[in-house]
């Protein structure tokens, strides 16, 4: 079989070297020529797979039998266009891995935010439940480099972007988590409805033998239960759930039926995450691991030794009595208002990237109530400063770089002040994605 694997990033060249691995005939393609594709020459040479970078050569691809996708290509590029006009069954990284693991079973997780999170929280509790556990998939690894590694997992908790799931077929998770819906990606999707209709992909191969575990205070994931083949639990922060876990006088109980007694799981103090939005990523991860039966002692072990992601609410030092958090993975308004509510005092905040076309008018609103000081850098520090105009805020300052914000936070800030990085914007504009950003923020900050 001929496979062409579009895009030479991590998910495209590890895609490539598992179909060599299995016998295929590979040609990868890849239109853009930077440093991060070059750095994947000395793989692609290793396994023996050619490659072109810079250009698609169409006229290669006539013979081809499948093409697999990275999810960081568009379907609506020409050279997607060309494959599917001329009739070839095209698929995703997700989608190709998957058809090599077919024994596993799979945890996916999708949202707007929380899915790194909670997809690395449910890893650290299935790898004490069940050590040949693969965690990835968006979340860093490829679903294609666990299987090289780890070909037969018996469990996959796999973070889930819609990129991926634009291209899935047969990709049927035994578990599949929805966190919450808010604005994202609208530099791809049209419209709010076209982006909801891409994340709800994850359920399109379940049926009433497997588990939907769904955000009970999101008004769409309340109103999408009842259209879901799946077994649907819910987890909630606010309320009581019939089926699920929930949050209750600072602790957290489990339910599996309504005719059962709710079971207590941990205590809030217990949780080392900060903020609400955290204890929400506990109770979905909680109830994903309860439904495929991991114990209770397990699930708070692996609860308790959980200490968060890089560029999550990360902190990074302590400074004059001034301390310095990483929150870079915040890349929309709504994540940065989680991190915002995440603290009991006003910050001096860095705000602003490159667009992916997002109202900031929610996240202004609430300036006044936690931002001492706001400083504004990136493309769309214009539009932020209009959006907080609008919410008469004025404790503003526009700079040009990560490293004169920093300064500047530095100047203003006094002992007992949090200086937080969160951005509520995309990266690309000043940096390669926003892990690199939060490096950076971190190499700043500890030169200070």
């Amino acid at each position: 079989m001929n496979v062409l694997i579009v895009g030479g990033r991590r998910s495209g060249v590890y895609a490539s070297i598992l179909a060599k691995t299995k016998g295929f005939n590979v040609f990868l393609t890849e239109k853009t020529v930077n440093d991060e594709v070059k750095s994947f020459e000395p793989l692609l040479k290793e396994y023996d797979i050619p490659y072109e970078f810079g250009r698609h050569s169409f006229e290669k691809f006539y013979n081809v039998d499948l093409v697999v996708l990275s999810p960081g290509v568009p379907k609506d590029v020409p050279i997607v266009k060309y494959l599917e006009e001329a009739g070839k069954k095209i698929v995703g990284e997700l989608e190709f891995a998957n058809m090599f693991a077919p024994d596993t079973e799979v945890i996916a997780i999708t949202g707007t935010n929380g899915k790194s999170t909670t997809t690395a929280l449910i890893g650290n509790i299935f790898k004490l439940f069940e050590p040949s556990t693969v965690v990835g998939g968006n979340l860093g690894t490829p679903y294609s480099e666990l299987l090289l590694h780890n070909p037969n997992p018996k469990y996959a908790v796999l973070e889930t972007s819609c990129f991926q799931r634009e291209t899935i077929e047969q990709y049927h998770p035994k578990v599949s988590v929805f966190l919450n819906l808010t604005e994202d990606h609208l530099d791809r999707y049209k419209t709010m409805e076209e982006y909801f209709e891409a994340k709800k992909r994850i359920f399109m191969n379940q049926n009433e033998t497997d588990f939907a575990v769904l955000n009970f205070d999101d008004v769409n994931l309340l109103e999408l239960s009842k259209s879901l083949k799946p077994n649907v639990f819910f987890f909630s922060s606010k309320n009581l759930v019939e089926k699920g876990a929930f949050l209750y006088k600072d602790e957290v109980f489990f339910i599996k039926a309504k005719d059962k007694k709710p079971k207590k799981i941990i205590d809030r103090s217990n949780i080392r995450l900060p903020g609400l939005h955290n204890v929400e990523n506990v109770l979905a991860s909680i109830t994903a691991s309860m439904l495929l039966d991991v114990p209770v002692e397990i699930i708070k072990e692996g609860i308790e030794t959980f200490k968060g992601l890089e560029h999550r609410l990360e902190f990074v030092r302590v400074l004059n009595g001034v301390t310095y958090v990483n929150d870079s993975k915040s890349t929309t308004p709504d994540s940065t208002i989680k991190a915002l509510e995440a603290f009991n005092q006003k910050v001096i905040l860095i705000l602003g990237g490159s667009s992916k076309n997002n109202s900031f008018k929610k996240l202004a609103e609430l300036f006044d109530l936690h931002v001492k000081f706001l400083i504004l850098l990136g493309e769309t520090a214009d539009e932020i400063e209009r959006a907080a105009k609008l919410a008469q805020f004025d404790k503003y300052a526009k700079v040009n770089s990560l490293r004169e914000a920093v300064d500047f936070a530095k100047s203003i800030a006094k002992s007992g002040d949090i200086v937080l990085l969160s951005p509520a914007c995309a990266s690309f504009d000043m940096f390669k994605n926003f892990e690199d950003r939060g490096e950076k923020f971190k190499e700043i900050v500890n030169t200070l």
